[in-house]
């Protein structure tokens, strides 16, 4: 049952657009900081590309948010948070009370969330086996989505289980895959996704675990708290704090995010402004090919006469050159060249290379 998937009768469609994925991980109040991230996506014009968003916990109830697509409605839900709703003494086992999130579940329209265009998932902790489950709830009756939501934000020892038909379910958010939370939105064939992780140190690698993907990570630059100062602080100065940290650290992150193209001259330019600036020298660009080489077609390094006559040029460094087949009908025919004219690397898809130049920059950022 391990990473088990479980969509609902939802209609399927094919990503053949490659549509971005929203994933967001668990942290109780510093769940602010996912919608201070949202406003900077927002900002910076990614909104309308995501067409799925998965969350663990406090993720779930922000994934929730975020498919009724309004940020002002989510600022509201969270600044009218008071610890009492949900640090008040439970019963049944249960350290907290879950009255005041029952209460604040209640006053989403869930039907909304059903029938949103955005495709929703829930991580949550399968209590017999420790594995995690994701659930869809998209065409889920709203009992079913108050239940999982309540689900993935239950914290075990803090809040007593869910009963969800049948089972019990916990958050999921002491299991790795169940925090990121990558892995229903891979397996409906996203290859763009934004994770923004409560967690400075995330507790996997999605460039290894996900080597085909290109995750862009939004992570809090400072701490933002323990156990008692941050996740379980719903003051509402911190969560205030929170939102502000989130919008700033998302605007840092978000400067090597680039949108997906429409058009080859849109290509082309974001093909240039990447690869300007992950590659000053010759020797990165030659780590790159190193590295991430095979993710582009199959290569043997043949030596050319430079492609002067077929080729264009769209970027160089060192000898180094990015080329374009000019010739009509093979223009998404791009290659590479080494500065001896021996061809390093090439490609039949430029939203390939693109794709690949991005996971680079994001290894490069997860190893400082």
């Amino acid at each position: 049952m391990a990473n088990e998937i479980i969509t609902s009768a939802a209609v399927r469609e094919t990503d053949s657009e490659k549509p971005t994925a929203l994933c967001l991980g668990g942290g109780g109040a510093k769940g602010a900081f996912q919608i201070g991230a949202w406003q900077a996506l927002q900002e910076a014009g990614l909104i309308s590309g995501i067409k799925a968003a998965a969350g663990c916990s406090v993720g779930a109830l922000n994934a929730a948010l975020f498919a009724l697509g309004d940020l002002d409605y989510a600022k509201q839900i969270w600044s009218s948070i008071r610890p009492a709703d949900l640090l008040a003494p439970g019963t049944d086992g249960a350290f907290f009370s879950r009255d005041g999130l029952i209460r604040i579940i209640n006053a989403l329209p869930l039907e909304r969330i059903s029938n949103s265009p955005v495709r929703v998932h829930v991580s949550v902790q399968h209590q017999a086996s420790g594995e995690p489950v994701y659930f869809e709830l998209n065409g889920l009756p709203n009992e079913s989505i108050k239940t999982l939501l309540l689900a993935s934000s239950a914290i075990p020892h803090i809040y007593s289980p869910e009963h969800y038909l049948g089972t019990e379910y916990l958050d999921c958010g002491r299991i790795p895959q169940g925090y990121v939370c990558l892995s229903p939105v891979y397996h409906q064939g996203h290859r763009r996704i934004v994770l923004v992780s409560l967690k400075p140190v995330l507790p996997l690698d999605p460039v290894i675990e996900y080597p085909d993907a290109d995750v862009t990570v939004i992570k809090p630059l400072k701490n933002m708290g323990n156990l008692l100062t941050g996740t379980l602080n719903f003051a509402p100065e911190r969560i205030a704090a929170h939102l502000e940290q989130g919008y700033a650290d998302a605007k840092a992150a978000l400067e090597g995010f680039t949108p997906q193209p429409q058009t080859k001259e849109e290509m082309n330019a974001a093909l240039v402004q990447k690869m300007t600036k992950l590659f000053p020298n010759g020797a990165l660009l030659a780590d790159f090919i190193q590295g991430f080489g095979s993710r582009l077609a199959p290569n043997i390094k043949a030596p050319t006469l430079g492609g002067n006559v077929w080729y264009d040029n769209i970027f160089e460094v060192d000898g180094w050159r990015l080329q374009q087949q000019r010739t009509a009908g093979l223009k998404s025919h791009y290659r590479i060249l080494d500065p001896k004219n021996v061809r390093a690397a090439w490609v039949l898809s430029p939203q390939t290379l693109l794709d690949a130049l991005c996971s680079y920059e994001n290894a490069q950022q997860n190893s400082r």
